[in-house]
């Protein structure tokens, strides 16, 4: 079976395939229980053409169930399966005319009390008031064809054989009920995970057009410096050739240089992911002093999550802040364990109890370096630029 029809079956329509097809095969079973006794049995009925009619009907019933469980993968409807209940207590009330009294109990002459369990356990799928009804129907039956045997069978026999009927009936509908309510949990769980995984990926499709969206939008001004324009069209082509490599290796690629080759399978420098993030600014002002965080390294995802928070800020500080100068800063406190980058500009600035922040601080930066165990915290006021910082642990 591919593995797509794997994925498009749900749980309960596998569950209820297994079930009517367990049902199904034992229905087919009990007739062959049946098959042995049957010369013996129109040799001793009074009525040998009416017990071979009802045995002949009992097997035609058993094999439908069995064809539905086949071709439709699934069992009968409620309908059907009070027929089947209906069947099941025509044969128990006209075996008192076919079957010897002498063996109706204990005996597979008198098939219709074995044929009468793996009925009642195929009443499972029910609902309780009309379950409650065909038990007790199926069992008055089994009653009135067992009720000239005493002289035949003792008492405790005959109510043994009632209450495995009723036993037998409430073991089925309990393990039924289970199954079925666990494959009902398993396919709302299964629902959650693709929501979930269509929402990662909205997610990440969004952290991924930011940038590109932000240059696009700035390369459309037509008073745009000429230096700036061409810092922004060499951003352009790294982000193009970005986001080739996220359509072609998908949301879990590997970290990735601004050229476009894959970075390090190991740990990645600090300062690399810095100088990639800052490249295409230098119209902003730039003052870089790392050199105190030499040294530090992070794992590839957030070596990428940092990038993109490097690069998110100063698009943002492009278009709105109106900045001259950008200083960013990096030190490695080796006595508490931390590295931290901090981005000052000297903008306008916002007011951070009243204004919302978009995709690019709010997401791009703020989520998704908490997504990767960093801090990053925003401290900005009007006329007094804006300072973010980013914290991470040193790794040993």
């Amino acid at each position: 079976m591919s593995r797509g029809r794997l994925t498009a079956r749900t749980s309960a329509a596998g569950v209820e395939n297994v079930l009517a097809l367990t049902y199904g095969c034992a229905r087919a079973g009990t007739i062959l229980q049946m098959l042995p006794s049957l010369p013996f049995g129109m040799e001793v009925s009074p009525r040998p053409r009416l017990y071979l009619v009802l045995w002949l009907l009992a097997a035609a019933n058993a094999a439908v169930v069995l064809m539905v469980a086949v071709l439709r993968r699934r069992g009968l409807s409620p309908a059907g399966v009070v027929v089947d209940a209906a069947l099941c207590t025509v044969f128990l009330v006209l075996g008192t005319l076919v079957v010897p009294v002498q063996d109706r109990v204990g005996s597979w002459v008198g098939w219709a009390p074995g044929y009468s369990v793996a009925v009642v356990v195929g009443m499972a799928g029910l609902r309780i008031a009309t379950w409650c009804v065909m038990v007790t129907v199926v069992t008055a039956a089994y009653v009135f064809f067992t009720a000239e045997a005493t002289d035949f069978a003792s008492h405790s026999t005959i109510t043994g054989n009632i209450l495995t009927l009723l036993v037998l009936g409430c073991i089925a509908r309990i393990i039924v009920r289970y199954i079925s309510r666990v494959a009902a949990d398993a396919d709302a769980a299964r629902a959650q995970v693709a929501e979930l995984a269509r929402d990662e990926e909205k997610r990440r499709a969004e952290l991924t057009m930011h940038d590109s969206i932000a240059i696009m939008h700035l390369l459309t001004d037509p008073t745009l410096p000429a230096a700036t324009r061409a810092q922004l069209c060499e951003q352009a082509a790294a982000e193009i050739r970005r986001m080739r490599a996220y359509l072609r290796d998908g949301p879990d690629a590997p970290y990735r240089s601004c050229a476009g080759k894959p970075g390090a399978t190991g740990d990645v420098a600090l300062l690399d992911v810095l100088n990639e993030g800052m490249s295409g600014f230098a119209d902003l002002g730039l003052e870089p002093a790392l050199d105190l965080a030499d040294g530090v390294t992070v794992d590839p995802a957030t070596a990428e999550a940092v990038r993109g928070a490097m690069a998110g800020v100063l698009h943002n500080v492009r278009r709105h802040a109106r900045a001259t100068m950008v200083i960013v800063h990096a030190d490695a406190e080796r006595d508490r364990a931390r590295w931290i980058v901090t981005i000052r500009d000297n903008g306008i600035g916002f007011d951070t109890a009243t204004t919302t922040l978009g995709t690019g601080l709010g997401r791009q930066v703020l989520a998704e370096l908490e997504r990767h165990a960093l801090t990053a915290s925003i401290a900005s006021g009007p006329g007094l630029g804006t300072r973010i910082t980013i914290e991470g642990k040193l790794r040993p």
